[in-house]
């Protein structure tokens, strides 16, 4: 998986409905990672509620679940079928609807044009050079 800075994550967060913000550090939520992993002996809990974020987040499609912890924890297919269908039980149908808001039908991520702070003074100081050196935009 792709690492994201801690800023831009916020800044996910921020847009994010409520439903999934609480969902996100719910105890439901770890509980039920915590309890999904012990079941099936899977010892990397915080990877896998890493995952789970990324999905509540809207960084990853749900329908990548699957395959995303087979690849991240090298998990055996059939393990990471019974854990993906877990998470979709006691996680993700909690927030459906907040989830599907976020993906589109096909299932690919909604473009998100989040900035961070330091982002949004960068863009703001481009535009503001682009203005004054912009000849088509002099007073007539």
């Amino acid at each position: 998986m792709e690492e994201i800075s801690k800023d831009k994550l916020w800044a996910i967060y921020e847009t994010l409905p409520d439903n999934l913000k609480d969902a996100i550090f719910s105890e439901e939520t770890s509980d039920a990672i915590w309890n999904i992993c012990k079941l099936h002996e899977v010892k990397r809990i915080s990877d896998v509620a890493k995952i789970v974020g990324r999905v509540l987040m809207g960084l990853l499609p749900p329908k990548m679940l699957i395959e995303t912890l087979q690849d991240e924890l090298a998990l055996e297919e059939d393990i990471a079928k019974k854990i993906g269908m877990e998470i979709e039980h006691f996680v993700f149908n909690a927030v459906k609807n907040e989830l599907d808001a976020l993906y589109e039908e096909n299932g690919n991520i909604k473009e998100k044009t989040v900035k961070t702070e330091g982002e949004k003074i960068k863009s703001e100081e481009k535009s503001n050079d682009q203005e004054e050196s912009d000849v088509y935009r002099e007073i007539v």
